[in-house]
């Protein structure tokens, strides 16, 4: 070989392995301009294009699976994983054939790219994560925790906004938003069923070129999902997924510990309530709190008892008609058709889920106790009841349905209701304890009647509907004649049960909604809900025949009724009660 060949062939050598030890060098330069994992392979791919005579396309596994053939007769791909996962493929194109050593060092680039990636990825992830445990972390609520969560998510995914969606049954409501969002209806839609779709997924996913959604959940079906908008300059692809799909495994056991103490808080501010809250009005407010903190659930119904023999009977409903359901007693049996035969599981109070398919098998079996109509058996879905303890009996009943999807009820709905039950309970049982306490500051020992503190607070509540512009009432003042001459001659005893008599007397021959009081000894009231003096009049004479009917062994039993009615006898409490006692007495001095 001539002197100049060889010099030339040694200079070709040379020039071949320092090119090459330019391409291995690439990855090392990349890494001095940015950490992020795409950056990285953008910068890589435009210094191969520096330092050969070709063209790099990059496509990305996400978004790009079925890659384009290549474009130029000759060509090398390189392959970069993320976790042992397809993550982009780099096309080396070429006009002519590339050297030997050239395609020699671009497998290799391929090999470091990977490993690069793996650990950008990894690092990256280790840095977004302790932000994220630390913004969690010092979040006050639920929703101080949440926007902490989605402002991490915007920032380090570059995204435009960003917004954490609730799904209830039947609506998905935002618990925190970044950035700006169109809320035109049609805007508004498209993103809600962006995010159905990203509920319905196990990871994050794209939706065309502007939306990647990711569910938040430690279990399924998932309740949250974080839909990040991108600009369409800015193509999303597989390294979003890795990084959201592990900030997401840090946000759920945040986001549901949130939402743990959050059921605790409301159940505790009931508590708190119930001193000055009505019971009817508690168990709508008991109800409504299940339905919007245990998941899964668009109507329920809460049944309560008093007795551990005694059938239930509906307190509250949503989703169903309340008025026709209180008409219903609901014996053990019916309730426990929804429960099933867990016998261990009804005395402990663990909540049970049911769907359509196993409640069908039950539907004839519940009909033989209750009437089906009111409670839309046939569009009921999926079902959970609670059964609510108090000293080992199982003494309310809170059933939370779907009537939309079977599926909607989890293992959260599950343990959420699980810890629902123990304050519920303690909630109910405070509320009876106070109700009987109620009742018996307001009751006549006796006679079972109300007493003179109960009368006059109901002849008030009377008197101000009246002046609202509602019919008036009016007031009877009894007294039993000669009571004295029973005691004297048969004893206190008997005198006593001659009382219970007259109390059972008068309480029959007034509505429900009247108000009967033993007002003092032997004297007695009544109060008719908007009843005119005539009405009143026919009343007291039903009164005073029935009480005659009352045969001691020293003939007929005497009353002496007086009636005031609200207008033509006045329109304060005090001077209705006085008139009526004057014509009582009254009409005792004609009796005599």
């Amino acid at each position: 070989m001539a002197p100049l060949e060889a010099d030339r062939e040694q200079h070709s050598v040379a020039g071949t392995w320092r090119l090459a030890g330019a391409i291995l060098r690439l990855p090392e330069r990349a890494l001095l301009v940015t950490d992020r994992p795409d950056a990285f392979l953008e910068h890589v791919a435009d210094g191969l294009e520096a330092l050969l005579p070709v063209r790099v396309e990059i496509s990305w596994a996400s978004l790009d699976m079925d890659p384009p053939a290549p474009t130029m007769p000759h060509h090398q791909r390189l392959n970069v994983e993320l976790n042992e996962a397809p993550y982009a493929l780099l096309d080396v194109l070429s006009v002519s054939p590339l050297d030997e050593h050239v395609r020699f060092s671009l497998e290799h680039l391929s090999a470091d790219l990977t490993f690069h990636v793996d650990a950008l990825t990894v690092r990256r992830m280790r840095r977004v994560v302790r932000e994220l445990r630390a913004a969690m972390t010092s979040g006050a609520d639920m929703e101080s925790a949440a926007y902490s969560a989605v402002e991490v998510a915007r920032r380090h995914m570059e995204a435009e906004a960003a917004v954490l969606l609730l799904s209830t049954s039947s609506q998905l409501k935002p618990l925190a938003s970044v950035g700006q969002w169109d809320l035109s209806p049609a805007a508004v839609a498209q993103v809600a069923g962006v995010a159905r779709q990203g509920l319905e997924s196990l990871a994050p996913m794209a939706h065309a070129d502007t939306f990647v959604t990711v569910p938040i959940a430690a279990q399924r079906p998932a309740r949250l999902v974080l839909v990040l908008r991108f600009s369409p300059l800015m193509r999303s692809h597989s390294l979003t997924f890795p990084v959201l799909a592990e900030m997401a495994s840090v946000a759920a056991p945040f986001l549901e510990a949130k939402w743990r103490d959050r059921l605790f808080m409301e159940l505790l501010e009931l508590n708190s309530a119930s001193e000055e809250t009505s019971t009817s009005e508690m168990y709508g407010r008991v109800l409504r709190t299940a339905l919007r903190l245990i998941p899964g659930a668009d109507s329920g119904t809460l049944l309560t008892r008093t007795e551990p023999d005694a059938p239930f009977r509906y307190q509250a409903a949503i989703g169903f008609d309340l008025e026709q359901l209180a008409q219903q007693e609901v014996t053990e049996k019916a309730a426990r058709a929804w429960y099933g035969a867990d016998d261990e599981g009804w005395r402990r109070g663990t909540p049970r889920i049911l769907c359509r398919a196993d409640a069908d098998s039950m539907d004839e079996h519940i009909s033989q106790d209750l009437d089906p109509a009111p409670m839309l058996y046939d569009q009921i879905k999926a079902t959970l009841c609670l059964p609510v303890l108090r000293d080992g009996q199982v003494m309310a009943v809170l059933n939370l349905d779907n009537l939309n999807e079977a599926g909607e009820f989890g293992e959260d709905t599950r343990q959420l209701a699980t810890l629902f039950g123990p304050p519920l309970a303690s909630l109910l049982h405070r509320q009876n304890t106070r109700d009987l306490l109620t009742k018996a500051a307001l009751t006549d020992e006796l006679t079972g009647l109300a007493n003179r503190r109960a009368f006059n607070g109901a002849l008030a509540g009377e008197l101000r509907r009246a002046d609202r512009g509602a019919l008036g009432p009016s007031v009877l003042h009894m007294d039993l004649r000669s009571f004295k001459a029973i005691n004297d001659a048969l004893g206190h005893d008997f005198g006593d049960n001659v009382l219970k008599g007259v109390a059972s007397a008068i309480q029959t021959h007034i509505r429900v909604v009247d108000t009967a009081a033993r007002y003092g000894g032997d004297e007695f009231m009544a109060l008719l809900v908007e009843t005119p003096a005539e009405e009143a009049l026919k009343v007291a004479e039903r009164i005073r025949q029935a009480v005659a009917q009352i045969d001691v062994g020293l003939g007929p039993t005497h009353i002496d009724i007086g009636v005031a009615s609200y207008g033509p006898d006045g329109h304060g409490a005090a001077e209705l009660v006085r008139v009526a006692d004057q014509r009582m007495y009254a009409a005792k001095q004609i009796a005599l």
